[in-house]
């Protein structure tokens, strides 16, 4: 039972030119479908800018609510222990507020800057932006 020289080396002969050439093909289509797939996923993921927009939306209600709801369970607490009636409540639900709307600024800042929108550099009107 002798081995033929093909069977030998389990499919490490050396490959001629038609199997160069099916390969290449096999690469370019595949490159292809590659293509086509990440053009999918980009336009996907610019299709998702209103669940983006609604996911930034409900972020800034709660950086708002959340400095409001410490600030005046903060205050309740004080005035419970202190038995000061509604006076440190109302003082720590306006420091809450403060609060509150300045993580919502800093916040709106921070993703500004993540989307590479400046302030001067978008006109807020159709028209382009004037030359200095």
């Amino acid at each position: 039972m002798a081995q033929s020289a093909n069977d030998s080396g389990k499919g490490r002969a050396e490959p001629d030119a038609g199997d160069s050439k099916r390969i290449e093909d096999r690469l370019a289509e595949l490159d292809a479908r590659l293509g086509s797939v990440k053009t999918r996923e980009t336009t996907g993921n610019q299709a998702d800018g209103r669940g983006n927009a609604l996911g930034l939306a409900f972020r800034l209600t709660t950086e708002l609510v959340a400095g409001l709801v410490v600030g005046g369970l903060i205050g309740w607490q004080l005035d419970r222990w202190l038995g000061t009636a509604p006076v440190l409540m109302l003082v720590f639900f306006a420091l809450g507020a403060a609060a509150g709307i300045l993580n919502v600024i800093r916040t709106a800042h921070e993703m500004q800057r993540k989307s590479g929108v400046a302030g001067g550099n978008r006109p807020s009107s159709g028209a382009p932006p004037e030359e200095p």
